[in-house]
């Protein structure tokens, strides 16, 4: 029997288990990846500087003070009133098929293709999404080709659940088709399974890019002829400036081979965690039969159904596009006008994101002393699996948090900073 102290603990046990490496009882998954980063995370920047002022351009957070807190306030007290006993239990697998109606209304207008509720499985943002799509079809070994560079939470979760991530560029037109049909040429000879093509196709993060509908297409093609899973991330498709992106891989398809993740976190809030996965019924079914954690919650679920079934997500929606059409051109003017020596970068057509190249700066480098001079970023090392040993010199610059006017000083601050490296 354990020893044990006048406050009641078993001192010979419980220094064993304080003694112990975590890592004899961790899984494999949790041993094949790192802890990630503030922006695999959602987390806020700790800001390593005393400066009063801080520019913080590190999250993909949307606009805080235009959230419809009112209108969502009022959907929330409506449901506790008259639905009480529903939004206070489990939500179900699938989530509220209300929810998942109003939702496929909405995707069949905005995609151009007759989907159903039965084509969709609600979850916990598109994060969760993400997770329930990897239990569901990933084995351990398994390859997933990725952009190079793509969104590393993604990145990470994947590699969790032990699939072999290969990365293939991303140009001004989107993902390279030529090294997607290499890789899986090489793979396929090296007898591995490939098990999707992961793509952000529309306003990319971490590069603002998208894919044009040529490449479009001859990934459709391409992916069809070796039999493999496009997983779409639709996160930000709904954020374009001026006009639309192309249609969106699964309505090109048809609604089959692609596996399209949307989330109303980017459109409304973070804090809502709510997303789905739209797919093919056959698809959904498959998702719903290895999920475990009773669904998601369902208070918010019919939250949302009342707020988008008002017709108000629709002004919002396009209030935002005009917002952030302000914003990116009030930061990437404000580089133009003060950093033009030591950045390039193309304009994104959408989105909330600058991808921006260091010149005769290290990006790392880089973000380190503008922490310490109070403007926030990461590095673009972050978006790679290889970190810092693939790419050195781009940051990203988040614009939809921020407000205009700091993002109006954002360049004159970053241009002292470059100032004070290169001098």
């Amino acid at each position: 029997m354990a020893e044990h102290n006048g406050d009641g603990s078993a001192s010979g046990m419980t220094q064993k288990w304080a003694d112990s490496d975590i890592r004899d009882v961790l899984s494999e998954s949790a041993k094949n990846i790192g802890a990630g980063s503030p922006t695999d995370a959602g987390r806020r920047w700790r800001l390593p500087t005393e400066r009063e002022d801080p520019i913080v351009l590190a999250g993909g957070i949307p606009d805080m003070p235009t959230v419809p807190v009112a209108d969502f306030q009022e959907s929330i007290l409506a449901v506790l009133a008259e639905e009480t006993e529903d939004a206070m239990n489990y939500g179900g697998w699938l989530g509220f098929e209300g929810l998942r109606e109003s939702v496929a209304k909405r995707q069949s207008e905005i995609e151009g293709i007759d989907v159903t509720p039965d084509h969709f499985i609600m979850h916990n943002g598109s994060s969760g999404a993400l997770d329930n799509v990897c239990k569901a079809f990933i084995n351990p070994g398994d390859v997933v080709i990725v952009e190079r560079p793509s969104f590393s939470g993604t990145v990470r979760s994947m590699q969790g659940y032990m699939a072999e991530i290969v990365e293939v560029d991303i140009d001004k037109d989107g993902i390279s088709v030529d090294d997607v049909r290499q890789a899986l040429a090489e793979a396929t000879a090296a007898g591995k399974t490939v098990k999707f093509v992961y793509t952000i196709a529309d306003y990319h993060n971490p590069t603002g890019v998208t894919m044009n509908l040529e490449r479009r297409k001859a990934l459709l093609e391409l992916c069809g002829e070796y039999n493999v899973l496009v997983l779409e991330d639709g996160a930000y498709t709904e954020l374009y400036f001026d006009d639309s992106p192309p249609p969106s891989l699964f309505a090109m398809g048809g609604g089959e081979g692609v596996l399209r993740m949307g989330s109303f976190s980017k459109i409304i809030a973070t804090g809502l965690r709510s997303g789905w996965v739209e797919a093919a019924p056959r698809y959904t079914e498959a998702l719903a039969r290895v999920r475990f954690d009773m669904g998601n919650n369902p208070l918010i679920q019919r939250a949302l159904t009342r707020y988008v079934d008002s017709g108000a997500l629709e002004p919002h929606v396009e209030n935002m596009r005009d917002l952030y059409r302000q914003k990116c051109d009030a930061l990437a003017n404000s580089l133009e006008e003060f950093c033009e020596p030591y950045v390039r970068f193309n304009r994104p057509e959408g989105g909330f994101f600058l991808w921006v190249e260091c010149i005769g700066v290290g990006a790392m480098e880089l973000t380190q002393t503008a922490a310490r001079e109070g403007l926030m970023f990461p590095a673009g090392a972050f978006f790679y699996r290889d970190g810092a040993e693939a790419d050195d010199s781009h940051v990203r610059l988040a614009f939809s948090n921020a407000p205009i006017e700091e993002l109006q000083q954002a360049g004159q601050r970053m241009r002292d900073v470059f100032q004070m490296l290169v001098d």
